[in-house]
């Protein structure tokens, strides 16, 4: 083991750490205030709150035999995410600030790890501290910190950079202990998020642009076996897991997304329009094709040996943010949501670091201050993206802010004030969300728990039967159709509807408890 860690400190101590040491303590003053927000309930309080005896009790197989939600769904398969979640829960006590403490620190780590990349990259160590400055701090990635699932990319992005980091190392030394720490984080990337799958291929590519010298047949047959292994081993793992048919949308979702990295590219680029929660129909692709253009023009007008470098990161950029789009689910849950731009990033540095800047710029006397004024707005313009993702209100009133015709945000939004007990202004939002879709899985159901709390039990009758006729195994749906029929007197059709809520998720504990209930009724 001390040979391992000696190993690895003579790897990342060949710079000085004066740069390291800026980059996190920037990104540490800039996120800093995240420490102290609360959960945003979209998805933290299915992975974290709702999942609390599972984090708690950390089984090792029963996280790696189960989707990344232990939903009946399953469609992510992604452990090492949850094994974060346990890391977190147990040295933090359960506290949510110590899990946005965490999205912090892997922001640093992925951070650091990029400007070791950049360099590596065969960019200049002045340049690579820029454009590692102008990922931290840039707007669109506050997502992938504030957000605590957004930690999701940031933790891919870690062990991508440092599969890379190894394979030029093999490439150059030719040592097994490379290639076997390669294969350790692709294995890791992999178990953190399905997108990695992409790597193989586009590392190959990245190291023929910039250690073409140092390939070879044997290195690249010894390198692919050993990710092949770890492939398959992630597969085989996957599948148990997993529906047959989790993805069984992916062609359409495929062509539906086609062009959503347009929306992140202007994001980049236009950074004023940020959302969290955007959707199509409120999404800007004009910015993102003009950009584009932008782009392909100033591809002619470079070096021709850089042009290898435009091509692999356009890749690079797409095909990671397509995969990370596709939703297995359709188009009820399409989105454009900007954590996911934290690894496609990476392409749009290497573009950026080819350019030069024009001669009447580099001529002004004052053009030294330009980077330091470009990432003092960026770090302005995050810090106040930032306060979106405070707390739950904050985050849904931000979402149908910026998209507006996005029917889950107005959900959302609505089921923020139920549990805040304010039925008036919940009631609002949730018929706002069925104007837009009245097909908005769950709305109906969120309608009829505010008419059970008004004892309206008509209304939420007709409403139960709408949502249940959308979304049959819905186990809340069923559960509140208990109470429904509890109010009632009619306990026979309670039973059975708490018993179908309980066929469809297992770990519903309030319909189970109300079973409990009824049977030691029925022994007394």
């Amino acid at each position: 083991m001390n040979q391992v860690i000696a190993y690895l400190q003579k790897i990342y101590n060949r710079y000085t750490w004066s740069a390291y040491l800026f980059l996190a303590l920037s990104i540490f003053l800039l996120y800093f205030q995240t420490i102290f927000f609360d959960y945003s309930y979209l998805d933290d309080q299915s992975l974290i709150i709702e999942n609390a005896s599972i984090l708690d009790r950390a089984n090792l197989g029963e996280i790696f035999s189960n989707d990344v939600f232990f939903s009946q769904n399953k469609f992510y398969y992604r452990p090492l995410l949850t094994l974060s979640f346990v890391l977190d829960w147990h040295l933090g006590s359960a506290n949510i600030h110590f899990f946005h403490f965490s999205n912090i620190v892997y922001h640093c780590l992925a951070v650091l790890l990029l400007f070791k990349i950049l360099q590596l990259s065969k960019i200049s160590k002045n340049k690579a501290f820029f454009l590692s400055l102008f990922f931290a701090l840039h707007p669109v990635l506050t997502q992938a910190v504030a957000w605590v699932p957004g930690r999701n990319d940031s933790l891919v992005a870690i062990f991508i950079f440092s599969a890379l980091i190894f394979f030029q190392r093999f490439l150059r030394t030719e040592k097994l202990i490379d290639l076997i720490f390669l294969s350790l984080f692709f294995l890791f990337a992999l178990f953190t998020k399905e997108s990695a799958i992409l790597l193989p291929p586009l590392a190959l590519w990245w190291a023929g642009i910039f250690y073409k010298e140092h390939l070879n047949l044997f290195k690249i047959y010894l390198g692919s076996a050993f990710v092949m292994t770890v492939g398959i081993i992630w597969y085989l793992a996957r599948n148990l897991v997993l529906e047959a048919h989790s993805f069984n949308t992916i062609g359409a979702s495929i062509l539906d997304n086609l062009f959503a990295p347009l929306v992140f590219l202007g994001k980049i680029f236009w950074p004023f329009s940020l959302s969290v929660y955007s959707v199509p129909a409120d999404a800007n692709f004009i910015i993102g094709a003009l950009v584009l253009l932008f782009i392909l023009l100033i591809f002619w007008k470079i070096n021709r040996s850089q042009r290898p470098i435009y091509f692999f990161a356009l890749f690079w950029f797409w095909l990671f943010l397509l995969l990370s789009s596709l939703r297995p689910d359709g188009e009820q849950a399409r989105n454009f949501m900007e954590h996911r731009l934290y690894l496609p990033m990476f392409a749009l540095l290497l573009i950026i670091s080819t350019w030069r800047l024009p001669k009447k710029i580099t001529q002004w006397p004052y053009k030294r201050f330009l980077p330091a004024l470009l990432l003092l707005f960026l770090a302005f313009l995050s810090f106040l993206h930032s306060a979106n993702f405070r707390n739950r209100l904050s985050f849904w009133h931000q979402a149908i802010d910026s998209s507006p015709h996005s029917a889950l945000s107005w959900r959302n939004l609505g089921a923020m004030y139920y549990l805040d007990g304010d039925l008036n202004k919940a009631e609002m939002y949730f018929r706002q969300s069925l104007q837009l879709n009245p097909e908005e899985v769950m709305a109906n159901n969120n309608l009829a728990a505010v008419y059970l709390d008004r004892g309206d039990l008509w209304r939420a009758e007709m409403s139960l039967e709408k949502e249940l006729k959308i979304n049959p195994t819905y186990d809340v749906a069923w559960y509140n159709l208990g109470r429904l029929y509890y109010q009632r007197n009619d306990l026979t059709k309670a039973k059975s509807a708490w018993e179908r809520a309980l066929l469809f998720n297992p770990r519903n504990f309030s319909a189970a408890y109300e079973l409990q209930k009824l049977y030691d009724a029925q022994e007394e």
